[in-house]
């Protein structure tokens, strides 16, 4: 039975990661659903939803309104939200009740640009695929609006789109003239958009693949110090629709996470440089140990920890693993792209690992191990049960625990103990 977990809690699904795309991108969001998707994404998937504002609403649907299909009665909802928030677009991300039902998005997305005037888009997401995918799609439909936007305007057509992509392309060059006008070139404001430097974009950063709410502030620090003179704009966190919408003028791209993979991939093919990782810094000394060691998180969360403790200590046999999507061309011969809680239980079994690397609630199920177990924690498997208060704390206390369980391991640094003795 590949779906069912006795151990482990769900883990955010698909909806869930759409919204975390579009959530401070300045749409209507409307789940469709009864109310009880809606509650799980702002109660427990989405922890901007306390600290920043966002229009998403749920559709409420009846049980009548989904057996007759009364798409009459959406489209009036959609009036009064589109009555009362100035939003650039409409976003419908899909549940499961739509999906079974076989709802027309396409069919309810060209009625309220019609309507509204405001351009439309859906996310057919099912509720029953992982976050990651949600994202992937959230991107894709969200980038094609900005295409035909640009489309649209180029082509001198009077559409929803048309005067969309005026609006976006009027508001970047007042934030650029104001900037400069004011002096803000180069001061370092955490928020993206504050200065007209040549761009580095970030694909894929959302809370649900990064370790706490700071951490896309955090992660576009450490790319501006690696690449002086640059901006970095994290696309999806701190970041607006027109800065999505210029995202082609990039200089370079960075993968945080594999929902940002296939819009940074199609840049490179246009001469554009990609990066993945974190741009963890590497640790300040390097020493023998021996041990093998698992860490399970999302693809380049895993990978960046496996890269840094590579540059802390030689000989230490490291594995990734997750229960997310993975790309086989960045997986090591030893990594593992897991699809239940059986494979996780069987893999543990099979493979003597001394310290394990990931969230505290994957220790549920796998009892009989008795090695070092080092936290790790991803919103999108435990939510805000072990979310960290910031993103240096987050790696504070990793770095710590896993100085402490490598230290701990049989004949850890024996060669530089037998120096200092």
């Amino acid at each position: 039975m590949k779906g069912l977990f006795r151990y482990l809690s769900p883990f955010s699904p698909d909806q869930s990661g759409a919204v975390s795309v579009l959530f401070e991108l300045g749409g209507i969001i409307v789940i469709l659903d009864a109310g009880g998707c809606t509650g799980n994404i702002c109660g427990f998937d989405e922890p901007r939803w306390f600290s920043k504002k966002s229009a998403v609403y749920s559709a409420g649907l009846r049980d009548i309104d989904a057996i007759l299909g009364r798409d009459d009665k959406l489209l009036e909802k959609l009036k009064d939200a589109a009555d009362t928030v100035d939003a650039d677009f409409i976003a419908l991300v899909g549940t499961p009740v739509p999906s079974v039902i076989a709802t027309d998005y396409g069919a309810v997305c060209r009625l309220a640009e019609k309507n509204y005037g405001i351009p439309a888009v859906y996310i057919e997401t099912t509720g029953m695929e992982d976050y990651d995918k949600g994202q992937k799609l959230a991107y894709e439909q969200i980038l094609r609006l900005l295409k035909r936007c640009r489309d649209d305007r180029r082509n001198g057509l009077d559409t929803p789109a048309s005067a969309l992509a005026e609006k976006l392309e009027n508001r970047m060059k007042s934030r650029l003239q104001g900037n400069r006008g004011n002096g803000a070139e180069g001061s370092g404001n955490p928020v993206s958009g504050s200065d007209d430097r040549p761009v580095i974009g970030i694909w894929g950063a959302t809370p649900l693949d990064l370790p706490a709410e700071d951490s896309a502030q955090a992660l576009r620090m450490r790319i501006e110090q690696k690449y002086s003179g640059f901006r970095a704009v994290t696309y999806g966190m701190d970041s607006s629709l027109e800065e999505l919408y210029f995202a082609a003028d990039a200089e370079r791209n960075v993968v945080c996470s594999w929902s940002g993979k296939e819009p940074a991939e199609a840049l490179e093919k246009l001469g554009k440089p990609l990066e993945t990782g974190l741009f963890l810094p590497d640790a300040e000394r390097k020493t023998p140990s021996e041990g093998r060691v698992l860490v399970v998180h999302q693809q380049v969360i895993a990978d960046s920890i496996r890269n840094w403790m590579r540059s802390r200590w030689d000989g230490l046999s490291i594995d990734c693993a997750s229960f997310f999507q993975m790309d086989a061309d960045k997986m090591e011969e030893q990594d593992v792209s897991m699809q239940s809680e059986g494979e996780w239980i069987r893999l543990m079994k099979e493979r003597k690992y001394d310290i394990v690397i990931g969230d505290p609630i994957f220790q549920r199920a796998v009892p009989f191990w008795d090695g070092a177990y080092v936290s790790a924690p991803q919103y999108a498997v435990s939510g805000g049960m072990f979310a960290a208060d910031s993103d240096a704390a987050y790696w504070k206390r990793l770095r710590k625990d896993l100085e402490a369980a490598v230290d701990a391991l049989p004949g850890a640094c024996a060669e530089e103990t037998a120096k200092m003795q």
